[in-house]
């Protein structure tokens, strides 16, 4: 049976990449697949001043982003994605970053046996493995934790690219 991971971006990072108008660490907007005629092919943001010099493959705010060597991975994956183009820009040093804008499709997976608060906020997820099978990246639509979800090939493959900044919790499967 094949195990699946939450995508996390690790906020810890020391001397991490700023944007100049957007907070990497704050609020986030989630384009879905779905979303994908809505979005430029490329759009350019810049970075801040002060920004750092470490620059995470995985950036989950203001959107999801990806760098191209996380990129590559997933597509070998998952066929018919589109990944849109975001630069950022830093005037002052001349200096560029290409990152992917990750657009996902949305699979209703959670199992009967996901555990919720009363609020209706899930406490433990769990995924029922039928409604899975055959995808390796993609967002949970009967869930409110949206985060990317990563089967097993796919975080391995991305372990041995020896990517940055990337933290991975286990979703139990059924």
């Amino acid at each position: 049976m094949t195990r699946y991971f939450f995508m996390e971006q690790n906020t810890a990072l020391s001397d991490s990449i700023k944007l100049r108008d957007f907070d990497l660490y704050g609020k986030r907007h989630i384009f879905t697949w779905k979303d994908r005629e809505k979005i430029l092919p490329t759009t350019f943001l810049y970075l801040a001043s002060d920004s750092g010099e470490c620059a995470p493959d995985f950036i989950k705010s203001p959107v999801y982003l990806v760098s191209e060597k996380v990129k590559k991975v997933i597509e070998q994956y998952e066929d018919g994605l589109v990944f849109p183009q975001v630069v950022f820009m830093q005037k002052e040093e001349e200096k560029q970053l290409l990152y992917y804008h990750l657009l996902l499709p949305e699979i209703p997976a959670l199992a009967e046996t996901t555990v919720y608060y009363p609020n209706g906020i899930e406490k433990r997820q769990a995924l029922q493995a039928d409604k899975c099978k055959g995808h390796h990246v993609f967002l949970l639509a009967d869930s409110t934790k949206k985060l990317p979800v990563v089967s097993q090939e796919v975080v391995e493959s991305l372990c041995r690219q020896h990517t940055l900044g990337l933290e991975w919790e286990e979703i139990p499967v059924e």
